[in-house]
């Protein structure tokens, strides 16, 4: 049979060949780089977002940017794993320095798939950091199988910051968020009263400012509505950071009185301005997965889980001394986050003396 018709024939009896589709994903860690910009990412479409001037955003080119990935390796595309997309500050992607087999661990657990990229520190025009964003989004979810209702955005620092940007400006995208010592928020907050907060700010606020102000543009109201029953946030703080009063001031006077539902707030105790470890980072995803996993109810809890219960109590009754609907809220959120401390517990004794009342 001539070699045509006997190419022919094979196609028709197992059809085209389609390697691609029987090669296995690829996991493990590796760098690769894509060549297709995400709509979203359009200059014209995000200036309407963010409300940036469409002269003021330099063009790019997502060749110029290579991309980090970390997929589990329990990861065989027969199940959707969610996508986290992280935001470093600086232009390098150095993910398996941070936290090394520990962040792989902590991957795995939650089912989740890890994307960086690189050149687009905090010396990078933000329109470029935040399309790039998209732009992995847009590429992953190509590749692999990926739950959409699980796709998160976290970074450090500046990183942070650019991590809140997301998720209030594309929500349709990022159903959480996890910013790391760095946030902004569409109102202005106010700065802290108490000296010991005051004296952790750098730079020094000058004198007669008594707020932050806005670093987001505000959500339309119908926007806003949707984002404060679904979307998921958790605020990755600090105790010694000097942007950890800012990111209590956007959690207790943003996220909280706002009403967000599943907002977060986590305060590492020591630390600085600087990654966690990965079991606070592991905790986190934890309090962002919430609705997904039960929050290892019945498991006791750590001696530093009940330091950090034990202070978020001592905050929200402090709280509650000045406003006792911000106290109440502060309380049950407590009883949420850390159900099994001996904090929640007194929690709990505390709303019912307050219902009897």
């Amino acid at each position: 049979m001539p070699r045509v018709l006997t190419c022919l024939f094979l196609i028709l009896l197992h059809g085209p060949a389609t390697a691609q589709e029987d090669e296995p994903a690829r996991t493990g860690i590796y760098t690769t780089s894509f060549e297709e910009r995400s709509p979203l990412s359009d200059p014209d479409r995000m200036s309407a977002v963010a409300g940036w001037s469409r002269k003021s955003m330099p063009a790019y080119d997502i060749t110029d940017h290579a991309f980090q990935l970390v997929v589990p390796k329990g990861y065989d595309g027969s199940k959707a794993y969610g996508l986290l997309v992280f935001i470093h500050p600086n232009n390098a992607i150095n993910t398996d320095r941070f936290y090394g087999k520990a962040l792989r661990d902590v991957l795995a657990k939650h089912e989740l798939i890890w994307v960086s990229y690189n050149n687009a520190g905090n010396d990078v025009m933000p329109n470029i950091r935040l399309g790039l964003a998209l732009d992995a989004v847009h590429n992953v979810v190509k590749s692999y199988n990926i739950d959409e209702e699980h796709v998160y955005v976290s970074g450090l620092s500046g990183g942070g910051r650019m991590t809140c940007m997301a998720g209030v400006y594309y929500p349709q995208v990022f159903t959480g968020a996890v910013p790391i010592v760095g946030t902004l928020y569409f109102r202005d907050v106010k700065l802290p009263e108490d000296p010991a907060l005051r004296a952790l700010i750098k730079p020094e606020p000058p004198e007669g400012i008594a707020a932050w102000p806005r670093g987001l543009l505000k959500p339309s109201n119908k926007t806003l509505a949707r984002m404060k029953k679904h979307q998921r946030w958790v605020l990755l703080a600090g105790e010694t950071d000097y942007n950890m009063p800012q990111m209590r001031a956007h959690f207790e006077q943003g996220f909280e009185r706002d009403g967000f539902k599943h907002a977060h707030y986590l305060e590492v105790k020591g630390m600085g301005h600087n990654y966690p470890d990965a079991k606070w980072y592991d905790r986190a995803l934890t309090l962002l997965e919430k609705d997904k996993e039960p929050d290892g109810a019945g498991e006791p809890a750590d001696g530093r889980t009940q330091r950090v219960a034990k202070k978020r109590l001592e905050v929200a009754l402090r709280t509650l001394k000045r406003d006792r609907a911000r106290g109440v809220r502060a309380l049950q959120r407590l009883i949420d986050d850390l159900p099994n401390t001996e904090a929640a517990a007194e929690a709990r004794q505390k709303l019912e003396s307050l219902d009897k009342e």
